[in-house]
């Protein structure tokens, strides 16, 4: 029972750990992560695994280990921002795979895609026919990015010369019947507003599921008691 306990304890302290490390290493998704960064995952991983299932391997020498690579990552990390150089060997350049309408073949045996697989990740992008192609791109993410031909492109109110107003943003108040004071700060109302605004509504805000707000003050209401109406039939 005393193993057990050790053994969580172990569990929780070292995810802990890697929490704070991958926190660290910055806001990105897995699928933007060089190479390097993704070696770092691996290792990190095997790191915390083995500490956890080797009862030889102490505590103390998993969590350094985990801080000193992440402190390696972070450091990489700056010296890419810093340099250009560092930045171009750990990270792939975009790739041009389609132009014109036409596949660049050198450049899809280049990045190791086939042209069914190249076909499928322009019917992603909602493009069944390549000829409407001008430009595809693979980002160093893996990402395809496509640029349709002008004729293709949909009606903007800029190509049409048409003005518009801008968009309405609506930033949730009130969320499930609490007041979000901070929100409500960082739009610019005063304490003594805030004050007053929960003065005002305060024996209906349970009624409140969501309060949405936008610059002018215009709230739009969602009630807890909202019911599907029906006119959408499965």
């Amino acid at each position: 029972m005393e193993q057990l306990g050790v053994i969580a304890f172990k569990v929780l302290a070292i995810m802990a750990v890697l929490l704070v490390v991958w926190l660290a290493m910055g806001k990105r998704q897995l699928g933007d992560l060089t190479p390097f960064d993704f070696a770092v995952s691996i290792t990190a991983g095997t790191v915390a695994g083995a500490g956890i299932a080797d009862p030889r391997i102490g505590l103390g020498e998993t969590v350094v280990g985990l801080i000193l690579l992440g402190i390696l990552q972070i450091a990489l990390s700056w010296l890419s921002l810093k340099y250009r150089f560092i930045h171009h060997r750990l990270h792939h350049e975009p790739t041009v795979l389609v132009e014109n309408g036409q596949i660049i073949k050198t450049n899809l045996r280049l990045v190791r895609l086939t042209a069914e697989m190249l076909l499928s990740l322009l019917r992603e992008k909602e493009v069944f026919d390549i000829t409407e192609v001008e430009l595809a791109v693979l980002e160093p993410h893996g990402k395809l990015s496509v640029l349709k031909k002008a004729e293709f492109l949909p009606l903007s109110a800029s190509r049409m010369n048409v003005t518009v107003a801008p968009n309405r943003i609506l930033i949730p108040v009130i969320l499930e019947g609490q007041l979000q004071e901070k929100v409500l700060t960082q739009m610019g109302f005063s304490r003594e507003q805030i004050v007053e605004l929960k003065q005002q509504y305060n024996a209906d805000l349970h009624e409140v599921f969501v309060a949405l707000m936008d610059k002018n003050q215009q709230l739009h209401i969602i009630k807890e008691e909202a019911q599907e109406s029906g006119i959408f039939l499965h």
